[in-house]
């Protein structure tokens, strides 16, 4: 214990020898006797001193001895003097001290609070990095032999573009977007935001990208031109489809047969190119071309093949 302890510690067991404490005192006495056994034993020591010198006989005071107990307490008020002096220059520091740990308290939450700020702000240029270095795609051509590149994936089994022309590209992103967030497909998707277009790579099983077609729908009326080139691996000739439509789309998603690709994308554009002749306002017969007969059904949407093969789609869209 510090000297200061034992002074109040003795102060207490005299005023209890002497029946000058208070209820206070009382109380803090009656915990240290509680707790430390020690002082017990003292407090019974100075209670049989006590009682030893009251046995003796009575003597008058020396001379002298009232003086010096008079400087004895001014020395000790002197020296509690300096010692709280000495206190209240400490006390600054504890100031100080006080002051940084709020000013700390309220500057940490407001940095981090900047730091989530400034990532979302910079998230889509982030994304954007983390985007395999591609060059950018120009506008899918009007002519089957001349289809655009699709970037090569060499660890999916399915690689396709499907391309959208709109006057108004920032309402379909934000409608791609919104379809491709509630399906839980942000962690498979990279973004990659040019000045004239906008691109959606896709890696994911074929049933999720199905379902994503599924949901995107209502896209199709929303811009004026869809178009899907496929790659169906090394060594494989790309084709493509002009004007496909929201059905046609999802076959050739779930087209299990590559080499029957080909062919299906070319009866496909012939039934666009007949489609766009429909628009005709003099009312010939082309306006109801008849549909050509094929020799395999093309129209397997309404049963969902059950494959969870991994390919790869690159939604793109692209303002007019």
């Amino acid at each position: 214990m510090s000297d200061k302890d034992n002074l109040e510690k003795h102060e207490l067991l005299s005023g209890y020898i002497d029946d000058q404490l208070s209820p206070r005192q009382a109380t803090e006495l009656k915990r240290l006797l509680n707790n430390n056994p020690q002082i017990d034993a003292e407090l019974k020591a100075l209670e049989q001193q006590c009682n030893l010198l009251r046995a003796l006989p009575k003597e008058s005071a020396p001379e002298g001895m009232i003086e010096d107990i008079k400087i004895a307490l001014e020395r000790r008020f002197i020296l509690d003097y300096n010692c709280r002096h000495q206190d209240s220059a400490g006390r600054w520091g504890l100031v100080f001290r006080r002051l940084a740990a709020t000013a700390a308290m309220v500057l940490i939450p407001m940095g981090i609070l900047g730091i989530v700020v400034y990532s979302i702000v910079r998230q889509p240029q982030t994304v954007q990095d983390t985007m395999p270095v591609m060059s950018p795609i120009p506008p899918i051509a009007t002519h089957v032999s001349n289809p655009v590149p699709l970037p090569e994936e060499g660890t999916v089994a399915y690689s396709a573009l499907l391309q959208f022309q709109a006057h108004h590209p920032v309402q379909c992103r934000d409608f791609i977007e919104k379809k491709i967030h509630t399906l839980g497909l942000m962690d498979m998707t990279q973004i990659r935001a040019l000045s004239d277009r906008t691109s959606y790579k896709i890696t994911a099983s074929r049933q999720y990208v199905v379902g994503l077609i599924r949901d995107l729908q209502e896209l199709w009326p929303q811009t004026e031109k869809a178009t899907y080139a496929l790659l169906a691996g090394q060594g494989k000739d790309k084709v493509l489809v002009e004007g496909i439509d929201f059905k046609q789309t999802l076959e050739m998603l779930n087209l299990a047969d590559f080499k029957t690709a080909a062919e299906l994308a070319k009866t496909f554009t012939e039934q666009n190119s007949q489609r766009d002749l429909a628009a005709n306002p003099d009312g010939s017969p082309l306006d109801n071309p008849s549909q050509p007969i094929l020799a395999w059904d093309v129209r397997p949407t309404e049963i969902e093949q059950d494959t969870s093969d991994t390919i790869c789609l690159v939604i793109e869209v692209l303002g007019l």
